[in-house]
């Protein structure tokens, strides 16, 4: 059996799944109460005859099927959050594809025991660890930090503090496990994918880059060569095979019945 190749957002993807059909699942019989009156009116209207009648039964029964998707499709901020996740992750995906038809090598949505990560691009410009943000609102970078200001509300500061440690931390472990599997000691660049207004478009702070996803590509593109064709190659194959052991191990978690001997 041919394992599917994780795809970009697939982490996040899965979470928001599971968490909007939990929300549904959960209010399923508020949304029935809420709404069924809407509905039994408007359809016991319905069967009367007169043409200002009828328009308002089809009025009530179409605004109660109105609320019942809306409702239904609105889960809490937290679990939307999952949906915004991936989809920046897939504009991030977007713009590797164009590099990957000039020699690099990219891989996503690797899980690595403390979460996944988002995106690795491999080339002669070296190895590249991106984390995918969709953030709503305007970025600035202060003292390494994402500064998040709401364009409603300007008094209103998000600090982002744990993204540039996470993204940090995450590149430290994969540079390990790469000289773990290829023997190679390379540097692992940390970036930060901002899909976001972020006026700066590129800010280069200590170990972690910030850039935004339109830019990502001729950022990388511009970078200096630091391997050589084998020594990329080398290195993406035992990247590969890092995705893969970890998709094993992903796979044995969820369905340990499948795996225990008979």
């Amino acid at each position: 059996m041919v394992n599917e190749e994780p795809r970009a957002g697939g982490f996040a993807e899965r979470r928001y799944r599971r968490g909007l059909r939990s929300w549904q699942l959960k209010n399923r019989r508020l949304f029935a109460v809420f709404l069924a009156p809407f509905l039994v009116v408007g359809v016991a209207i319905g069967a009367f005859d007169g043409q200002i009648v009828s328009w308002c039964a089809g009025l009530a029964v179409g605004v109660s099927m109105t609320l019942w998707m809306v409702f239904r499709d609105t889960p809490p901020f937290y679990v939307e959050r999952w949906r915004m996740g991936f989809e920046g992750e897939r504009k991030t995906a977007k713009e590797l594809r164009c590099l990957e038809r000039t020699g690099w090598h990219v891989a996503h949505d690797i899980q690595n025991g403390h979460g996944n990560y988002d995106h690795i691009a491999v080339g002669a410009a070296g190895v590249y660890l991106l984390e995918s943000k969709n953030l709503q609102g305007m970025v600035e970078i202060e003292n390494g930090v994402p500064h998040l200001h709401r364009r409603h509300d300007p008094d209103a500061t998000a600090v982002f503090e744990r993204v540039p440690r996470r993204a940090l931390a995450d590149a430290a472990r994969l540079k390990e496990e790469v000289e773990a599997r290829t023997g190679h000691r390379t540097w692992v660049q940390a970036v930060v994918v901002l899909w976001s207004d972020f006026p700066a478009g590129v800010v280069e702070d200590d170990r972690c880059v910030f850039v935004h996803g339109s830019r990502l590509r001729g950022w990388l593109q511009d970078r200096p060569s630091r391997l050589s064709q084998a020594e990329a190659e080398e290195i993406a194959a035992g990247i590969a095979r890092i995705a893969a052991d970890a998709a094993a191990a992903e796979k044995a978690a969820a369905h340990p019945a499948e795996l225990s001997p008979a």
